[in-house]
């Protein structure tokens, strides 16, 4: 007898609730049993895609066997939308860097000069920061050098959006500026010394910093970081570049939501390392037709499924992010904000991938650092998701709300609250104001409370502390601590929820 077969029967024997040592089958072997204790699955079952009916008890007939293949390929479909999407989703922003932007090579650099819009569909960007990027790509000019001025923050995402290195004051240059130098999967030439080294398992790298008052805005941003943050390759020093203000330039960053996205795939298993993927991941997209080498050419039947597999996802991925069954998703156990990182930003926990926790993040933001989840006053940041109301209502657009913040928000810099479209999850384009903030100085009550109202249309007086929404759809909001201190670190200051108002 196997020892699967023994470990199968020991927990027959056991029932479901097994305790570990159960599984030791020399001390639990279960009581005996013969072939005729072995319970076959029927020769004709229900499923949810259909009846099955098997032949001579286990061929599965004519019939049976499409239904079986169509929902074998869609279930690998889905799992696979979601569980490459990190990597859609960096391959969709560089993508559109090209095609939206116009850049021509990695030294090409894109500022939000003007901040970023609702036309510019990036997961849950904000408008209150200047951002600066660069598409790099160490395919096609070996190792890269990233030389940033002083004060920048920022980090670097490889191609499936794992972390790499923070830029600035918690990253190596520790704020003084410096040069990173990216190394290509397998680099095995000499490195020079001088660089701050980031060796990087994929050939396509996203180098996003942000920028505060001392860049300015408009020409003054685009003009401050085209003279300061250079990228260019080891070999060939410093090269013509161009900086572009994509301030409201429309750009889709967004991985498509049909079945297009698995074309988008098979371009990413074509281009980077064979290894960045492991054989599991790479031997189940062979089955749907996606393999290294050989071209991809779904018929009408895979194209359907794709469509199909596409939906799915999406619907799956929603209800992790807005209907999460975490017990320990909400940061305050008596409030409903939400973390965006379940516990790290790793997606690990106890030796095994939390593939929710990765969804939960990915599917509505990007960019990986662990000072995105800061455990230390005064550095790095911290954000907090709302979707629903104190009575854990989702948050609707024709319906108002106050959200009252309590006096002294533990921060060292500032504090925001930005209103989120749920269906691209990037700015809400409602035609006013959707963003409030420490920065903007709102009017702030008696006592150091700070009410933001949140609707359709402003109630008399609130104009200054009034954030539109769009009465045809849902919304939320991401709350940002720029430096938070012990308050927000150990708890002890809480944010209310919403509450709805007349």
């Amino acid at each position: 007898m196997s020892l699967a077969l023994l470990m199968a029967v020991g927990l027959m024997t056991t029932g479901w609730a097994g305790s570990p040592e159960s599984a030791n089958i020399f001390k639990n072997p279960g009581s005996k049993q013969t072939a005729e204790d072995f319970k076959p699955a029927p020769a004709k079952m229900q499923t949810n895609f259909g009846t099955l009916e098997f032949e001579g008890g286990a061929f599965p007939n004519k019939a049976s066997i499409q239904k079986i293949y169509d929902e074998l390929d869609l279930q690998r479909a889905t799992q696979a939308y979601m569980d490459f999407f990190p990597a859609l989703s960096l391959y969709a922003i560089v993508k559109s860097q090209v095609r939206d932007f116009g850049f021509k090579s990695s030294s090409d650099i894109g500022v939000t000069a003007d901040f970023m819009k609702p036309s510019e569909n990036y997961l849950t960007g904000n408008n209150i920061t200047v951002y600066a990027f660069a598409s790099i790509d160490l395919k096609v000019d070996g190792p890269t050098v990233v030389e940033i001025p002083p004060g920048m923050y920022g980090n670097a995402n490889d191609a499936i959006f794992k972390y790499l290195t923070d830029f600035g004051p918690t990253g190596p240059d520790k704020g003084k500026g410096g040069k990173y130098l990216f190394l290509p999967p397998g680099y095995k030439g000499k490195v020079p010394d001088g660089y701050f080294v980031i060796p990087s398992a994929g050939y396509r790298v996203w180098a996003m910093m942000r920028g505060f008052g001392e860049v300015g805005t408009g020409k003054q941003a685009v003009k401050w970081f085209k003279d300061r943050l250079k990228v260019y390759p080891l070999e060939t020093g410093p090269r013509d570049n161009k900086a572009v203000n994509t301030s409201g330039m429309g750009a889709n960053t967004l991985p498509p939501e049909d079945g297009s996205v698995f074309a988008m795939l098979n371009e990413i298993i074509q281009y980077e390392p064979l290894d960045l993927f492991s054989a599991e991941q790479r031997g189940r997209l062979a089955t749907l037709g996606i393999e290294r080498g050989k071209p991809f050419q779904p018929d009408d039947r895979m194209k359907k499924i794709f469509n199909q597999a596409a939906k799915q996802g999406v619907a799956m991925s929603r209800a992790i992010v807005y209907a999460s069954r975490e017990p320990d998703i909400n940061y305050w156990p008596d409030r409903h904000w939400e973390k965006m990182f379940l516990h790290n930003t790793e997606f690990t926990r106890d030796g095994y991938t939390e593939i929710d926790a990765r969804t939960l993040w990915h599917y509505q933001a990007i960019c990986v650092s662990p000072n995105l989840l800061s455990t230390t006053p005064g550095m790095g940041t911290a954000y907090l998701t709302a979707f629903r109301d104190k009575d854990g209502a989702y948050l609707l657009g024709d319906k108002n709300y106050r959200l009252r913040v309590p006096p002294n928000p533990p921060v060292k810099r500032f504090w925001a609250v930005t209103a989120y479209d749920p269906l691209s999850r990037s700015l809400l384009d409602s035609g006013g104001n959707i963003n409030i903030g420490s920065m903007d100085k709102p009017e702030v009550n008696a006592d150091g409370s700070v009410d933001i109202y949140f609707g359709p249309k402003a109630p008399k007086g609130k104009e200054k502390n009034f954030i539109k929404t769009d009465p045809a759809k849902g919304f939320f909001v991401v709350f940002r601590f720029y430096g938070p201190l012990e308050g927000y670190i150990d708890k002890t200051w809480k944010l209310n929820d919403f509450e709805l108002v007349e």
